[in-house]
Parts: C-alpha cells; structure tokens; sequence
C-alpha cells in the first residue's frame, strides 16, 4: 500500500510539474473509478488527458475571444430572423460553414444601424 501511495504521490507531483491542474484536480475521482472497476488504467489515462485538453481548449477560445475584442459571447441560435425578414436565414446558416474562408473570399454585412450586423459577425467569429 506505501508503494502505491508513493506512486500517487508521484503522479500528482509530476502533474504540477507538468502543469497539469485539471488533470491534478480529476485525478482522486478518477483512482476512485479505477478501485470500483468502472474503469481500467488505460481509460484513466484518457480521461484524465481529455480534461486537460478541454480545459486548455477552453482557455485557447476564451484568448482569442478577447484577443479578437469578441467579449461578448453572441450565436446564431440567439438572432432574432423574424425581427430581420429581409435576411435569408439559409444564407446565413450556409455562411456559418465558414467555406468562404477556405475559398478566400470576402463578406461584406450591409444594411442600416440596427439590423443585427455586429450579431451577426460576432456570431460567424
């Protein structure tokens, strides 16, 4: 059993120095999975990686979020088409593929103060 703390004791330092933190953070609940059989080592390991990764992910998007001055949060899911029915909704939505980037093609958003341009950036960012 001493040896098996030592090995714990190990894995958390070495996850710090790493750094590691969310992994550090799911690793008791993880070891606790493992001792009830849920899952083995090799699935541990993944999940822990997985948290780590998403965690850092998450850190990636909200920088370049700020990065791009995009601090507020706005989606497609949260535009009012009904308040704008000029706008073609499966325009849009085609836009939102995002193929204009690799086709390297520019989009202009045209209209007067209030029709949801900026939402609509904001959004497609």
């Amino acid at each position: 059993m001493t040896m098996h703390a030592s090995t714990i004791d190990s894995i958390r330092k070495s996850l710090v120095g790493l750094r590691m933190p969310r992994a550090l953070e799911a690793l008791d609940a993880t070891l606790r999975r493992i001792e009830q059989g849920e899952i083995d080592g090799i699935q541990a390991f993944d999940e822990l990686l997985v948290e780590e990764l998403t965690l850092r992910e998450s850190r990636r998007i909200k920088a370049a979020l700020m990065m791009a001055r995009l601090t507020t949060i706005k989606t497609l899911a949260g535009f009012d088409f009904a308040f704008q029915p000029s706008l073609d909704k499966n325009r849009i939505m085609a836009l939102a593929e995002l193929k204009f980037i690799e086709r390297a093609e520019v989009v202009h958003l045209l209209g007067p103060p209030g029709t949801g341009k900026s939402h609509l950036a904001t959004a497609l960012a």
